[in-house]
């Protein structure tokens, strides 16, 4: 008899994935949106639950204590902890999963380099060159800047996460001399993917280009500042795609209105980009209004790979993505 599992899927789940989920276990859907009552009512005899629609409520204490069958809760988008308590899902045996950041680490990643090779071409002032008709061959207008090719350029990346190991993926080619600042990378993840270790300061003073891709949490708020970018010094490139407020964007404004660096920027403080802010009409910014992660044909994996992890648990093999409390605790600054 197979194992019953509740699932909510979003409106983006395959047919084939969960014709894969029901191979190993009894797949149950709720039909309407439930209340904590029912959602511990409809958890009678599930060894499992998937909540990435929006019909079931927050798995709460009383849902862990109220599902006593139970041993593992895939999230969505919840690294934060804020939509199910980890405390209790642990004194009662269950195990949590959260797919959400892996599903999108792919294209955030691709973006990252896409406007990596768009700076050192000086992609925003080109662009507006020829809009205005005033275009010149040869002549990107970033001289004084790093520029041209990427092959063989010094790149610092801060924060290697999945968005982070992806991009080291992708630089492969590139054959690019990577330094990377990142304390909770495992070495062994760091030994897989040959990444060269640097502390903040040290990947700074490194970097023709700098990629931040760390989350914003309350110890990497503004952890791009002045002191960093007078270490990260003049004619250099920093690409931004993760969140705004893990760099400060007054100073690094008055460091782009002054000419001294060449920015790609996905993300900004605030958010949406106000409409007169000076970051839009800078000839050595190009910008996008937080697109990185939008790939809708990737959408479908944040089910897919949740479905993985469950195929995993009951055949008796390690998850990959589990959402541990020290996840959780980093992402709120407590470690």
């Amino acid at each position: 008899m197979k194992p019953k599992v509740l699932v909510d899927p979003h409106g983006y789940a395959q047919t084939e994935d969960l014709a894969r989920l029901g191979q190993v276990v009894e797949v149950v859907e709720p039909t309407e949106h439930l209340s904590e009552p029912a959602f511990i009512e409809a958890l009678a005899g599930c060894e499992g639950v998937i909540r990435l629609g929006g019909r079931l409520p927050e798995l709460t204490r009383a849902v862990f204590e109220g599902a006593p069958d139970l041993r593992i809760a895939g999230v969505s988008g919840d690294r934060f902890g804020t939509g199910i308590d980890l405390a209790a899902a642990r004194e009662c045996g269950v195990l949590a999963v959260d797919t959400d950041n892996i599903a999108s680490a792919a294209p955030v990643a691709e973006w990252d380099l896409a406007l990596m090779l768009l700076c050192l071409r000086n992609g925003a002032g080109v662009y507006r060159q020829m809009m205005a008709g005033e275009e010149q061959w040869a002549r990107a207008g970033n001289d004084d800047f790093v520029h041209g090719e990427l092959t063989g350029k010094k790149v610092g990346l801060v924060g290697c996460g999945h968005v982070g190991q992806r991009l080291v993926e992708l630089l492969s080619p590139f054959r690019v001399d990577l330094r990377v600042a990142d304390s909770y990378l495992s070495e062994e993840v760091a030994a897989e993917l040959g990444i060269v270790r640097g502390s903040l300061d040290e990947v700074l003073q490194h970097a023709d280009i700098l990629v931040v891709q760390v989350p914003h949490t309350p110890k990497t708020e503004k952890m791009i500042g002045a002191r960093e970018l007078d270490l990260l010094g003049r004619g250099r490139i920093l690409i931004n795609c993760c969140r705004g407020p893990v760099v400060d964007y007054d100073e690094l404004t008055q460091r782009l209105t002054r000419g001294e660096l060449i920015a790609g920027l996905d993300v900004f403080d605030p958010e949406p980009l106000p409409k007169d802010s000076r970051l839009r009409h800078l000839p050595n910014a190009f910008v996008s209004p937080h697109v990185a992660w939008y790939a809708p044909e990737t959408f479908g994996r944040y089910f897919s790979i949740m479905v993985d992890e469950f195929v995993r648990f009951f055949n008796g093999e390690g998850l990959r993505f589990e959402l541990t409390q020290r996840m959780v605790d980093i992402r709120h600054g407590r470690i």
